[in-house]
């Protein structure tokens, strides 16, 4: 009987100390391993709770506020893989220490995908500019071979076919291709979506046709990045990635949404996102200039996979702006006008183009 009030005690102790932890301590706000904002206590009315609102949210409160989370979700992942399980939290985990995000080919969106194509065969046409669209595949289309066994994502291939009969204009080369040409190079950060700064300089040559004027070779500006789909597993035995900048002319500068910032901020070797190196993040519509002098000026749309390929294009263009639909206010179109560019891009990873709600936008007179 005394072994059993003990166990029982124990037991109330573990229930009783999170959630009183929880009420009487303030809620974080921002998870920096995820890289995202946390649900906060949610507010108890009448309208909440009849809608199931309050519910909802108080159950995310509870699962994203709970004590000792990030130590849970590594030590769950352990246990996961231990047992066999290689589709943790969004992400797979992959060969030689990849963690690879997770796009099956059923999530694809085939009908979005080509929509926003089409608004961009549009821009291409009422432009009247030569106008070319790198089209990055996710790491794990790239890099099929790091995939555990039995996971799939979506076809590169089809997606290659599908921009250049959408976008019958406009120049798409076949940079899956190229990518997958060199396995023996690591393209893509290892705990990261992205691409690394020597997979940015492929993707440079495939899209300069290996004519670009830029020469330079990446340094080292830290060795410890632990990326979006690390933050996804929280996997203690995962190894850290090296990040690497491409030099370039003291003279290049970059005006984000009319404030002058760092081409490369390296104060992000403080922070957790060590990927905001590359001109802080995502801004509206960034200009670099002072690369060189020639005269030409290149608009390019984008997602974040063109943060670290910007820097090199400098070589080539005078002027080389550089919009986020999800984050520019104004209309491309008018933009266009005013700037006058010599050339277009698109840059931007399949995946992104195709879940991607703002390119309507483009529309926009």
């Amino acid at each position: 009987m005394k072994k059993y009030w003990i166990f029982s005690a124990l037991f109330l102790l573990m229930l009783t100390v999170p959630a009183l932890w929880m009420l009487l301590q303030p809620d974080k706000s921002f998870s920096e391993n995820e890289n995202r904002y946390l649900q906060q206590r949610p507010t108890l009315n009448a309208d909440a709770v009849t809608s199931g609102k309050f519910q909802k949210q108080t159950e995310k409160w509870l699962s994203e506020q709970f004590p000792g989370r990030d130590l849970l979700m590594g030590a769950g992942t352990l246990m996961k893989k231990a047992v066999g399980y290689r589709d943790v939290g969004g992400a797979w985990i992959g060969k030689e220490g990849y963690y690879l995000e997770k796009h099956t080919p059923e999530d694809f969106d085939w009908k979005k995908y080509r929509r926003n194509l089409s608004y961009l065969a549009d821009l291409a046409e009422a432009s009247g500019l030569p106008v070319r669209a790198l089209l990055i595949p996710c790491a794990a289309s790239a890099l099929p071979e790091k995939l555990p066994g039995g996971a799939e994502t979506y076809d590169a291939a089809a997606a290659l076919r599908a921009a250049r009969e959408v976008m019958p204009d406009v120049t798409v080369p076949d940079l899956t291709a190229l990518l997958r040409a060199h396995p023996e190079t690591q393209l893509y950060y290892r705990t990261d979506h992205h691409w690394t700064a020597a997979g940015a300089r492929l993707g440079y040559d495939c899209l300069m046709n290996g004519e670009g004027a830029y020469t330079g070779t990446p340094t080292v500006f830290c060795d410890d990045f632990y990326g979006t789909t690390f933050s996804k597993t929280l996997d203690p035995m995962a190894r850290p990635d090296t990040v690497s900048l491409f030099p370039l002319p003291d003279t290049v500068t970059a005006v984000a949404d009319g404030e002058e910032i760092p081409v490369y901020d390296l104060s992000a070797g403080d922070r957790k996102d060590k990927y905001t190196v590359f001109l802080g993040g995502n801004h509206g519509l960034v200009t670099l200039t002072g690369g060189c002098e020639n005269g030409k000026t290149l608009l390019v749309l984008k997602d974040s996979f063109a943060n670290c390929l910007a820097p090199l294009l400098t070589a080539d263009y005078e002027t080389v702006l550089l919009v986020d639909l999800r984050y520019y206010p104004g209309s491309v179109r008018s933009l266009l006008s005013m700037a006058n560019p010599d050339e277009l891009l698109f840059v931007y990873e399949m995946n992104n183009l195709a879940s991607d709600d703002d390119f309507v936008k483009l529309l926009l007179p």
